[in-house]
C-alpha cells in the first residue's frame, strides 16, 4: 500500500521591517521543527523511501532540519509550494492589507490577491496534478511531504474529490509541524488515517 505523510512546516516569518515576504522560520517555528524531528527520530513512525519539501524557503528549512535528525536526503519540488502570491511578494503590510479586503475567494474562487497570484482552481490543480505525479512515480511506497497549509487543503480536495472550482465549505485548521497521513488501500481507494497530528508540540 501506498503511504503518504504531509507535515505543514513550522512558524514562519512572513513580514519583516513592513515588508511581506517568505523569510523562513522564526525562532518558534525551528523549536517546533525540532520538536518534530525528535519525535520522529523516537518513535520511527515514518520510515519514508522518499522524503520531498516544497521549495519555499519556511518548508526547506524544516524538511531539513528533520532531515538531520533522521540521516535522510531531501528532495525539493517546486510544485508543491504554498498558493503562489505573485507580485504580492515585496509588497508592505499596508498596501496587502488593501487588496485583501477586497478579495473573497470564497465568493469568487477565480480572484487573485495580485498581478502574477493564482487563483483557487489553479492551485488545487497544480497540488492536485503534484500529488497524482507523486503517488504514482512511489506507487507502493512510503512518501513524506513538508509543506505547507494550503497544500494540505488540497489534498483533501484531491483525494475526494471536491469541487475544484470552489473552495472547500469547512475551514481546516493546520498546525504547524503537524502530521496528515493518507493510506491508498487494496481497493485502490484512498484512507485518511489521521490530520493535524501536533502531540510533540504539547506543553511547549
Amino acid at each position: 500500500m501506498t503511504q503518504l505523510y504531509l507535515i505543514r512546516h513550522g512558524e514562519a516569518c512572513i513580514i519583516k521591517d513592513g515588508i511581506v515576504n517568505d523569510y523562513g522560520l522564526t525562532e518558534l517555528g525551528v523549536v517546533q521543527a525540532r520538536k518534530l524531528r525528535d519525535r520522529l527520530v523516537r518513535s520511527g513512525e515514518i520510515r519514508a523511501d522518499v522524503w520531498i519539501a516544497s521549495s519555499f524557503l519556511r518548508a526547506k528549512q524544516t524538511a531539513e532540519i528533520i532531515a538531520e535528525g533522521l540521516k535522510v536526503s531531501v528532495v525539493l519540488d517546486d510544485d508543491l509550494q504554498e498558493m503562489r502570491a505573485g507580485q504580492a511578494l515585496g509588497m508592505n503590510k499596508e498596501t496587502l492589507d488593501e487588496l485583501l479586503a477586497l478579495h473573497n475567494p470564497k465568493q469568487n474562487p477565480f480572484s487573485v490577491i495580485a498581478p502574477g497570484a493564482e487563483n483557487w482552481p489553479q492551485f488545487v490543480l497544480r497540488v492536485g496534478s503534484a500529488l497524482n505525479r507523486i503517488c504514482h512515480q512511489y506507487e507502493g511506497k512510503t512518501i513524506a511531504i513538508v509543506c505547507h497549509g494550503g497544500v494540505i487543503d488540497c489534498s483533501f480536495q484531491f483525494f475526494f474529490g471536491l469541487n475544484a472550482f470552489e473552495m472547500p465549505k469547512v475551514g481546516f485548521q493546520t498546525d504547524h509541524t503537524s502530521i496528515t497521513h493518507w493510506s491508498k488501500q487494496e481497493d485502490k481507494t484512498w484512507s485518511l488515517i489521521k490530520y493535524n497530528d501536533a502531540r510533540h508540540l504539547e506543553g511547549y
